[in-house]
């Protein structure tokens, strides 16, 4: 059984590859308003997409936490192809729509199981303390697959977009199969049994899983203050990366030059979630949520206030890479592994919830006066929470109890 478990691991880095490889990921627009979608419905299925990500995201999760990790993730997978097949061979916006439905859930689908099932197979070995070093090297590989994705992707575009989702579903195809082989690792529950038919089983315990994770929650108020703080910034430095592509169109650089600035950023994102163990060893997971905001917050600064944004943007890659890891490793240690997907579920809901609050509003203000002043406003608007965030986090509060 534990050999079983301790391939999961290995698993999970070939599945992240899979998962990440994905070719469409920075053609769809383009795709769809080829065959003819309008940017208002462009703009139209985005919406979709991330309001169904956020009013799914905890029920997701708790069916990971109910009924397996594995399972949610292959479930995931199939939801994924399903959306491609709607992208690839619908021209009416009404079945566009319900494949970004289908994608957004297989996204949910993934969040929180993937995460949940790598950290509960260490604690089954009892292998906890690898936990930070493993995320690093699964933040690498997502960073590399997603560099491959941009290249290949724009590559096979040129030749035929048929090619694209050909190679997109099997690829797809292969990350179920994948998702197949691994084990799912055994959790202790203490929640109460529920009586009834099918739909009253189901709907119960979604509710009282719900229910329990978030007074898991209320009685350990860091998830919440870690969640809302790294969800925050991370929507920042996500919102900013999609207007510098529209302020660098306008400044005219070419695409050319915008894949290689993002490619850099990638690949520093990896390299330093690699490191982040060693960062933590040497500086302690409290100094580096201390440090490595404020460095993030001054990259968001530098890309405000200088007209050569590049170097500032590539820095914000290298500050979220090691962010990323020490707070999901800081994370995953306060919560019960019975709750572990219904929880980290919580941090991709307040993404969504946040991307729909700060992106139009970011944009508008880009429309009414410039690029610039948005820039400005993601910059203080990031300042005030990191603010926050140090004035709810003091050494107490933050102990590791």
């Amino acid at each position: 059984m534990n050999r079983k478990i301790g391939r999961n691991i290995g698993l999970d880095y070939s599945f992240t590859f899979m998962n990440n490889l994905n070719l469409l990921h920075a053609l769809w627009m383009i795709w769809l308003a080829l065959n003819g979608f309008s940017l208002l419905e462009l703009g139209i299925l985005e919406g979709v997409f991330h309001l169904t990500s956020f009013l799914m995201e905890v029920p997701t999760g708790a069916v990971a936490d109910l009924w397996g990790r594995k399972q949610s993730r292959v479930l995931g997978r199939i939801f994924f192809l399903g959306s491609l097949l709607f992208l690839w061979f619908s021209d009416s916006l009404f079945f566009q729509a319900l494949g970004f439905v289908l994608t957004a859930i297989s996204y949910n689908l993934e969040s929180g199981a993937g995460e949940a099932l790598v950290y509960d197979s260490l604690a089954h070995l009892k292998r906890e303390d690898e936990f930070t070093g493993i995320r690093g090297k699964k933040e690498l590989i997502f960073q590399m697959a997603s560099i491959i994705a941009f290249l290949a992707g724009g590559y096979l575009a040129v030749k035929s977009y048929s090619i694209v989702f050909g190679a997109a579903l099997a690829i797809g195809v292969l990350s179920v199969l994948n998702a197949l082989l691994m084990e799912e690792p055994p959790i202790e529950r203490s929640g109460e049994r529920v009586e009834g038919g099918i739909f009253r089983k189901i709907g119960l315990s979604l509710f009282n899983q719900t229910r329990d994770s978030l007074l898991v929650i209320r009685k350990e108020p860091r998830i919440a203050y870690l969640i809302l703080f790294s969800e925050g910034i991370f929507v920042f430095a996500t919102t900013q990366y999609f207007y510098l592509q529209t302020w660098w169109k306008f400044e005219g650089y070419s695409e050319f030059y915008m894949g290689i600035v993002f490619a850099i950023q990638c690949l520093l994102a990896g390299m330093s979630a690699v490191a982040a163990p060693v960062l933590d060893r040497r500086f302690g997971a409290l100094r580096l949520m201390k440090i490595t905001p404020l460095l993030l917050l001054l990259s968001l600064w530098g890309c405000a206030l200088f007209h050569l944004k590049a170097p500032f943007f590539i820095l914000t890659g290298l500050f979220e890479g090691v962010l990323i890891v020490s707070i999901s490793n800081y994370i995953n240690a306060l919560i019960p592994g019975e709750y572990r997907a219904t929880i980290l579920s919580y941090q991709s809901m307040v993404f969504s919830f946040l991307m729909i609050l700060i992106f139009p509003v970011t944009g508008w203000v880009g429309d009414l006066h410039s690029l610039d002043l948005s820039f400005y406003v993601i910059a203080v608007t990031a300042s005030a929470v990191y603010l926050l965030y140090r004035f709810f986090i003091s050494p107490g509060k933050m102990r590791r109890s």
